[in-house]
């Protein structure tokens, strides 16, 4: 009999820049792998010196050496590292607009000014689309995303997809008029199909493809745009990071069991509030299901951030709370994996 695949226990960092590079190499030694992680998601986005695209790099963008170092570095702690690159929504964090639409402008799927673009306050606008039907985006991210692999040397590939509020706009003259769940999914496909052909697990946040209303999650766990009915029309071997931070609908958590049913493996992902998440981790537990695949712990601040908070006396106290709720969440998914 073939040993058990050994569970998903992974940790989501956002990008510190390449400077913070000894921080993050402290961060996978001596924290990640003694809690038992052997995944690392690292979000990079933009922020490299792409031969392809070079009006992307930020004001700290990361290099073939720097990255080889990290991802060096991971493999000999035993830990799977994969790039992450916001796709398709979150080409913002509120304003202004990150480098891709910066950039290029032109890309950019035109806003329409409803809920919950502006539900943050003053005004600001939330997280900006590009547009999936304009010609020219997929060379851009399909060249962006091949450099990252070739760099990175990575077998998986994260696209995000999450939080996705600006699709189909009646403003875009591509894509006004258009089903948002077949806009949606398109994209969806459109580049997992890329990924796949490059010999890449696809993994991407699942909250798009669950009915906010219908689940009772929410316009921000759940979609509540058209988005959900996407999921019968997009690839089954797509990994669902499915994140929940707050305990679920009522102590429950439908959405393992709708991405279950389809067909689809499911990572569920943890934020911060160690109660839910623990719910989450025991309801995921009682599946007793190999698609299923274990924890990924988000501490949704950079990794030179989490190294602070852990390595340094003061600081940002949320930063740290954060930061030590990760590493709880993964020595005790370690501990129940092991047990």
């Amino acid at each position: 009999m073939a040993p058990p695949v050994p569970a998903w226990n992974g940790l989501h960092l956002l990008d510190s820049g390449a400077s913070t590079l000894p921080s993050l190499l402290r961060l996978v030694r001596e924290v990640a792998a003694p809690a038992g992680a052997n995944v690392l998601i690292y979000e990079i986005d933009f922020n490299y010196r792409f031969a392809s695209h070079p009006e992307l790099a930020g004001k700290d963008p990361w290099d073939r050496g720097t990255v080889r170092t990290l991802a060096e570095a991971c493999r000999a702690a035993g830990l799977r590292l994969i790039p992450h690159v916001n796709c398709l929504g979150h080409q913002s964090w509120l304003e202004p607009a990150g480098p891709l639409l910066t950039a290029h402008p032109e890309l950019e799927e035109a806003p329409n000014g409803t809920t919950p673009e502006n539900t943050l306050g003053s005004g600001k606008f939330y997280c900006r689309s590009w547009c999936p039907r304009h010609p020219e985006i997929h060379p851009l991210i399909f060249g962006v995303m091949d450099e990252l692999i070739e760099t990175f040397r990575s077998d998986a590939f994260h696209v995000g997809m999450d939080e996705v509020f600006v699709l189909a706009s009646p403003n875009c003259p591509r894509c006004k008029g258009a089903d948002p769940a077949r806009v949606y999914a398109d994209e969806v496909s459109a580049l997992a199909g890329h990924l796949r052909a490059r010999g890449q697990d696809v993994l991407m946040w699942a909250d798009r493809f669950l009915d906010g209303k219908a689940t009772g999650y929410g316009l921000w766990e759940g979609s509540e745009n058209g988005t959900a009915p996407a999921l019968d029309l997009v690839p089954k071997d797509i990994v669902m990071c499915d994140w929940h931070y707050e305990g679920g609908v009522k102590g429950a958590f439908p959405s393992l069991d709708i991405f279950r049913s389809k067909g689809f493996r499911v990572w569920p992902t943890v934020w911060k509030h160690l109660e839910g998440s623990r719910s989450f981790m025991r309801a995921a537990a009682a599946r007793n299901d190999p698609g299923v695949l274990g924890t990924l712990a988000s501490v949704w601040t950079t990794g030179g951030r989490m190294a602070q908070a852990l390595f340094e006396p003061g600081g940002d106290e949320g930063a740290r709370a954060a930061a030590e709720a990760a590493v709880t969440v993964l020595k005790e998914a370690s501990a129940a994996r092991r047990g």
